[in-house]
This record gives C-alpha cells, structure tokens and sequence, in this order.
C-alpha cells in the first residue's frame, strides 16, 4: 500500500543518513563486528535501531518485529542476539545515546574534512541539510498548464507551494506527496525537479531558433525544460544508451520532442555534425555531494578518488564540447556537487587555457549549498566564446 512504502521509504533513508553514527552505536553493543556474509543482518539492526530511535510505534512491537524478520533472511541463529542488542539499547539509551559523539555529523572523515575545509562558517548548515529530509520541488509544464492555476489547483487539495522570484513554474512543498495525487501528472503536467537544478535552463534561456545541446541528458529533467521554456531546436546526448530511455521517457510525459543520440560528449568525432551550437548545457558528472539529502547513499559510495576521477571527466567534457560552440555562444556549467575542485577551481582552470573563454554574470550562477532557498546543493558557471 501507499502507507507501506512511505514507511518502508522513511526507514531506508532514515537510516542511510544516519547510518555511520548508528554503525558507531551498533559497535557499542555488539561484541564483534559482522562477518561479511552477514551484512544483511548489519543492516537489519541498523533499520531496527534507526526505528527505535525516531519511530512512533511502541518499543516491544519494534523489537518484536525486527527479531522476527531474521527468520525471513533464513538465519534464526540470529533471533536471539538481534533481540539481546535492541533490549540492552533500550536499557541504557540515554548513557549510549549521550556518549554518541558524532564529529563528523554523519559524514564519511573524508568528505566531511573537505567541507569543513571549503566551508569552515557553513559546514555545520551543510551537514544539517544533508543529514534531513528534503521538500518536494516541482516544475509546472508551462506549454501544458498556468503555473498559477495549477498552483491554485494544489491548494484546492490542501496542498500549499510556495514560489520563487525568478520562475512562476517552480513550485515548494513543504513535505513529500505520492506523485500520483498530484494534479495532471499522468498528463505531464508538472514534474518533480528541484528548484536549484531548475535554474540551469532559465540561466541558458534559450531564444528562438537556437541550436542548443544538452551534452548529458539523463535523466532528462533539464533537457524537458529547455523544450518547455521553447528549445525547438534542441540535441541531447548521454554516454549510456539505457539511461537515455529515461529522458525519452521524461519528454514523452510532457508533451517534447529532441533530438537523442548515445554518444561520449567528449568525442565530438563520433556524433558532431560540425554544424555549430548557439548554448550548449554541460551537466557535468560529478559526485553529487550537493544532494546528499535526496541520495544519502552517495556519502558511502563515494571515496577520495571519485573526486579526483570526476575532476578529470569534467575537464575532458569542457575541452571536447568547446569546439563545437560557435563564436559568440555561450556554454553553461553545471554540477550538483559542493566541492571547490570540480567547480569554481574547474571553470578558473578552463579559463586560463582558454583565452577565447570569458566568465559571463547571471544573478542565478555560483556556488549554492544545500538547503539554502530549501535548495539542492549546485553549481553554475555560464561561459561565453569570444566572437
């Protein structure tokens, strides 16, 4: 049911943001650490644990419950100790709970040592962001619906958005909703996209009769955008052939039509016709440290050296992607990461080896962080090509 998920949603994310100071909890309970084929079990304590601490259901129908689900992962060896763990937490949980001393707040040493380095006023709000739900931002499809009736549509359901100065189509709600009840969204009407990612289309702002390039499309939200705010003559490319399913999927919904092609960005000989793009959108791979909320995840999947990798992919896309902008075009770049090195250091890089290259300024370019403006963690440099 709707309700299940919600709170199967609300238990998985929960704990994945959480889930480094609940592993130090864990330590503190068990005697030994897991062996690796019982990871399935590490992770059943933490989602138990994670329940005990921020769940509303009373602690003996939370123990029980979890105790049972170790007969669903066929190890009822481990009945007795998971119900021993939780029982001894909920004895000495507040000494365990106060002695939790989490540095990090949540993040990996690694990531959090480079926020504070980039960041030493702002760290503690980007961990706090990081570490909370996020709202749910949508995009009215204006070639579909009035951004203001549909506004008003929500609020007939008791939903209330909020707007923003720079887009009537961005709409904020405070809290997630099943998409299904929203209006018009079977019609294409709106699409969930958040508001910092929606600022990459208005900064490019497409006039008529432009050629414009969506260089890394998928999942399509972005180049659904650029059609709706009028790209009619619009190519978008993503590396991964099945990834680009996703962004004909998202323009069929609302109503667009582009040109898709697989094909590495960076190698222009391999899909570049030669014929020259007025905008070019780089939505350059990178490691995602700016949505962090959205895929608490990311926080254990990435390690030091994705920095050090997407650093070099970014540099290869900027310098393939340049010559195919005519003189006098303008390239906009954009990541949804906070780290220095793959944005402010990347673009004053690229403008060093490139004396045709000049910053252009946008009210809606630089460096945002994580829940500033209730926003996503991104990062925009619009570049324009001497004519």
């Amino acid at each position: 049911t709707g309700a299940d998920r919600a709170t199967v949603q609300w238990l998985v994310l929960g704990t994945l943001r959480e889930y480094l100071p609940v592993q130090a909890l864990a330590a503190k309970l068990l005697r030994k650490d897991w062996r690796e084929e019982d990871s399935d079990l590490r992770f059943l304590l933490s989602l138990a644990l994670f329940e005990l601490r921020h769940g509303q259901r009373p602690a003996f129908a939370v123990v029980n419950d979890w105790v049972a689900m170790t007969e669903a992962l066929k190890k009822p060896w481990a009945r007795g100790l998971i119900n021993a763990v939780l029982r001894r937490y909920l004895r000495e949980r507040g000494v365990l709970d106060m002695a939790l001393v989490d540095r990090d707040l949540g993040h990996p040493a690694w990531l959090a040592a480079r926020l504070r380095a980039a960041y030493p006023q702002d760290w503690p709000a980007i961990a706090a962001a990081n570490n909370a739900a996020p709202p749910l931002w949508l995009r009215v499809n204006t070639q579909r619906v009035d951004p203001g009736d549909y506004r008003q549509l929500l609020a007939e359901q008791g939903l209330e958005a909020k707007g923003v100065a720079w887009s009537e189509a961005a709409l904020c709600l405070p809290a997630s909703v099943p998409v299904t009840i929203l209006p018009g969204w079977d019609a294409g009407w709106v699409a969930v996209q958040d508001g910092a990612a929606q600022m990459a289309a208005h900064i490019l702002a497409p006039q008529e009769g432009e050629r414009i390039l969506d260089a890394c499309a998928a999942p399509g939200g972005k180049t659904a955008h650029l059609w709706a705010l009028g790209a009619t003559r619009l190519d978008a490319l993503d590396r991964s052939a099945e990834r680009l399913k996703r962004v004909r999927e998202a323009l069929e919904r609302q109503g667009g039509t582009v040109h898709l092609q697989a094909a590495d960005a960076a190698e222009s000989a391999t899909w570049w016709n030669g014929e020259f793009y007025d905008a070019i959108l780089l939505d350059a791979p990178c490691t995602g440290t700016g949505v962090i909320r959205r895929h608490p995840d990311i926080r254990l999947r990435r390690q030091m050296d994705d920095v050090t990798a997407a650093v070099a992919q970014q540099m290869r896309l900027l310098e393939g992607l340049w010559p195919c902008l005519r003189p006098g075009g303008r390239l906009l770049y954009a990541t949804c990461s906070v780290l220095p090195e793959e944005n402010e250091e990347q673009i004053i890089a690229f403008l060093q080896r490139h004396s045709d290259a000049h910053r252009s300024a946008h009210p809606l370019t630089g460096q945002r962080l994580p829940g500033q403006d209730a926003m996503d963690g991104f990062y925009y440099a619009l570049l324009e090509k001497a004519a």
